[in-house]
């Protein structure tokens, strides 16, 4: 493999692209040239389009909309380009060549034909729209008459390929709060941005292709990124021995045994809510834990051990029983929150674990009890942020969308929307107050650690949707836990294997299936096992 830097795939905000077009201009290379550059990526991305659509390479008839910046220039040189090529074109532009500035007048004035105001009418020969409006800089809404124009267009049934974004979306927060144009291909430059990443914006570009125009890596040392994409190269260095193929495991570890590979001890619910923890258990196992030991109330102790056999059960009734089964023996890991409850004894629980030096996932009805306790003014985010767990990172949150607005309600879903904001600002934001690492999950996870770093997985599998797909998250990052793997590798690998068993089985997907499709997976994962860097030693943000 090459060099880690390289295969880093960092997201870039509107602003740090913007950033990372100017130092390269800077840098002497002509801000023209770069469009002209991502004018022949988005010529070529026409022709690629057409051609699989048709699956002929005959030319045909394009329409490219343009709108009234760069975005627009992109297009007036795609047009040329395809003109060239022998296409025919029709081009629209939102403004006249007067109103146009800089390197897209220039690339208006090289195009030399004729340019028409904007209509539907444009489109009715073509076989193909190339969508040149507003790229990922754009953050108002779509109204009035343009949107009715995107209205038409995407009723119309022709491919549309957009330019850097559908036009509509914000690039930033990856929200649509008018009109959007709904494209079958979506061609961007340099690096993507959180919108072709972060939903409803991702469901807006199709198929999304990432073009070298000429910038080098370098600016990226200046610029920093918003955040990196979720994939193996994050976290394959500290992919546990247990996991690999026989030949790829380090001689000196065939000799261990499952003390080596760590203890999980996961809280569990009463006797008709064991199922969840049970599942959480289970998937432990399945990552490659030693020892998974069950704590149900005493009364529930015999029927949770009546449906397990590798995992052990140790009755939990409340927080001097847990003290004595923490005391027994070394645990790893302590997962609590799949079902556990949310009266005032589980909630004692909660706080008590946030007291012990283990590492510590909290999820479902322990976020509950947080907030709970928060609401009644006897806890605060502090005891999540002064614990042990955080203090040493070990401290992971995974909450859904609805758990996350009950603990941190100002970053919740609907004041996202209402004010336009970003999931991954918001995220990161959550994880700095908690001290935890951040589990935000959806179809665009995000995982956000408290020193400003954060990682995208956007492979939405709606097979997932689930009751207990989530406990078998959990139990998965803490199984990868538990064999010393750091929260935000197990985090980043957690969701990874998770997504992929979902796609795997596909339809008919229930949470039991989950765990027992992972062997499988690792196969996957030995892949990568010639290099990488892990996601624990990435500096990533800003900086």
């Amino acid at each position: 493999m090459s060099e880690p830097k390289e295969m880093l795939v960092e997201i870039l905000t509107p602003a740090q692209m913007a950033q990372a077009d100017q130092l390269t201009i800077d840098s002497g290379v002509l801000g023209y040239q770069l469009m002209q550059s991502a004018g022949q990526a988005v010529a070529n991305a026409a022709v690629d389009l057409l051609e699989r659509r048709t699956g002929s390479g005959a030319s045909g008839m394009v329409c490219i909309l343009c709108g009234p910046g760069n975005n627009g220039g992109d297009g007036f040189v795609a047009a040329q380009l395809l003109e060239e090529e022998g296409w025919s074109v029709i081009l629209g532009c939102s403004v006249g060549i007067d109103d146009l500035t800089g390197d897209a007048l220039l690339a208006a004035e090289d195009w030399g034909d004729e340019i028409f105001s904007l209509s539907p009418r444009l489109w009715q020969d073509a076989d193909l729209v190339i969508d040149a409006l507003f790229g990922a800089g754009l953050s108002r809404p779509i109204s009035g008459e343009l949107a009715d124009l995107i209205d038409e267009l995407n009723l119309s049934g022709l491919p549309v390929l957009s330019v850097d974004l559908p036009s509509g979306v914000d690039g930033t927060s990856g929200l649509a709060g008018g009109a959007c144009v709904k494209a079958d291909q979506t061609v961007t430059f340099f690096r993507k941005k959180p919108a072709h990443l972060l939903y409803p914006g991702k469901a807006f570009c199709g198929d999304i292709f990432c073009v070298d125009i000429g910038i080098e890596e370098q600016v990226l040392d200046d610029t920093g990124h918003i955040a990196v994409e979720n994939q193996p190269v994050l976290w394959i260095d500290s992919w546990p021995e247990a996991l690999k193929p026989i030949a790829d495991i380090d001689p000196l570890r065939l000799a261990d045994h499952k003390f080596h590979r760590g203890h999980c001890l996961v809280l569990c619910g009463d006797a008709t809510h064991s199922g969840a923890a049970r599942l959480a258990a289970r998937s432990a196992l399945r990552a490659g834990a030693g020892l998974v030991t069950l704590a149900p109330p005493c009364d529930a102790a015999s029927l949770v051990a009546a449906h397990v056999t590798a995992v052990m059960v140790e009755p939990v009734q409340d927080v001097a029983s847990l003290g004595t089964v923490l005391a027994k023996r070394t645990y790893d890991v302590l997962v609590a929150g799949p079902a556990l409850g949310k009266t005032q004894d589980r909630r004692a629980l909660v706080y008590d674990a946030l007291e012990r030096d283990v590492a510590l996932l909290l999820d479902a009805d322990a976020l509950s009890c947080l907030v709970d306790g928060i609401e009644s003014g006897e806890a605060d985010l502090s005891l999540l942020r002064e614990s042990p767990a955080a203090r040493s990172e070990r401290l992971v949150l995974t909450p859904h969308e609805g758990e996350f607005a009950r603990l941190f309600p100002d970053l919740s879903h609907r004041v996202r929307e209402e004010k336009r904001l970003s999931k991954l600002d918001c995220a990161i934001t959550a994880a700095q107050r908690s001290g935890a690492v951040l589990v935000l999950k959806g179809a665009d996870t995000v995982i956000a650690t408290p020193d400003g770093r954060a990682v995208v997985h956007s492979d939405g599998v709606p097979y997932l949707a689930t009751a207990g797909s989530g406990d078998v998250l959990v139990g998965i990052i803490a199984g990868l836990m538990a064999q010393g793997v750091s929260a935000l590798d197990a985090c980043c690998a957690g969701v990874w294997l998770h997504s992929r068993a979902g796609r795997s089985f596909g339809p008919g997907l229930i949470a039991e299936d989950l765990p027992e499709l992972l062997p499988s997976l690792y196969m996957d994962v030995a892949g990568y096992l010639s290099g990488g860097f892990h996601a624990s030693d990435w500096t990533g943000g800003d900086d």
